[in-house]
């Protein structure tokens, strides 16, 4: 009995992961790394018993974890806005508490009403609207609860520019279409490989954002004290 539903499970993840490797990728990586396509497929003939080599996913850097951009509380109004300053040199290097507000109020606004972009065939196996934000993704408590937060982190790390060697972007919609697929990787990766997705796999190393101060996703601010 075992046995049948271990394969039964088998048979089931190979037909998402099957799914998952026929979505278009948008070659964000600044490096040469293999595509989303030859990652997953090649994750798939491994756990089949194939003995080529898995193709490698691209190594992830300088972001930082869920614990700051959602559970953390660094967000928040009344934090001491000191972590937000890290992450956010272009602040300058002693920020009025009010303009740390404001930096607040913008992550938070990008988190919580932006999409996380999820693929519909992921989202149907883990049973979420492929509408889902990225707020909801960290609040979802149900099947997939650790994939989805990982990957509204490392959508938020691509979106703000804290990964090291994905293509830097200058505008809204290139932004939101690079952090989709690397977003996508890390939860497709972790939903086909149980043993994916430790801190050092999505590279949670305390970077901070790279974007110029010019950047689109500041230059609509206003913090004056």
């Amino acid at each position: 009995m075992e046995s049948k539903q271990s394969r039964r499970g088998f048979i089931k993840k190979a037909a998402v992961g099957a799914a998952l490797t026929s979505l278009p990728v948008k070659s964000v990586w600044a490096t040469n790394s293999c595509s989303m396509s030859g990652q997953l497929s090649g994750n798939l003939s491994q756990t089949s018993g194939n003995t080529q080599p898995l193709c490698d996913t691209p190594i992830l850097s300088g972001g930082r974890s869920h614990g700051f951009w959602y559970q953390g509380g660094q967000t928040l109004p009344g934090s001491n806005g000191n972590s937000i300053k890290n992450v956010f040199p272009q602040m300058g290097s002693n920020p009025s508490n009010t303009t740390k507000d404001c930096w607040r109020t913008m992550v938070a606004t990008v988190r919580d009403t932006t999409k996380l972009g999820i693929n519909s065939s992921l989202a149907l196996e883990l049973n979420v609207s492929t509408n889902i934000t990225l707020t909801q993704a960290f609040q979802h408590h149900g099947n997939g609860s650790g994939i989805l937060r990982q990957g509204a982190t490392a959508y938020l790390n691509t979106y703000f520019e804290l990964y090291n060697g994905i293509i830097s972007s200058g505008s809204a919609a290139q932004s939101r279409m690079a952090a989709e697929e690397v977003a996508n990787m890390v939860m497709n990766r972790m939903y086909l490989d149980s043993g994916w997705g430790t801190d050092s796999d999505l590279g949670y190393t305390n970077g901070y954002s790279k974007a110029p101060s010019s950047s689109f996703l500041f230059s609509g601010m206003n913090c004056s004290s």
